[in-house]
């Protein structure tokens, strides 16, 4: 019968140890799910960020082509304009 007791109290410290233990677990899973979605939705941003980008970068691309495009025209009136002058005198 005196084992009995001690049986009892060495159950009772493994419960608690197995509750603090599921306590930590419990805190370390939350922790790691926080990040996990953190990770997750910053990955998202990235994504939609990096079509975006590229989005920009072809519009910046024709405007380029635009911008090529009209300064040449406007050389070639410019110059038009020169000669017009240029003969006027």
């Amino acid at each position: 019968m005196s084992s009995t007791p001690a049986l009892a109290k060495d159950v009772a410290l493994e419960q608690a140890s197995v509750t603090a233990a599921r306590q930590d677990y419990d805190r370390a899973k939350t922790a790691y799910d926080d990040v996990t979605n953190s990770v997750n939705l910053q990955e998202s941003r990235i994504k939609d960020e990096q079509t975006r980008l590229k989005e920009l970068q072809d519009e910046q691309a024709a405007n380029k082509v635009n911008l090529t495009n009209a300064k040449a025209l406007l050389e070639k009136k410019q110059k038009m304009l020169d000669r017009a002058w240029n003969s006027s005198k």
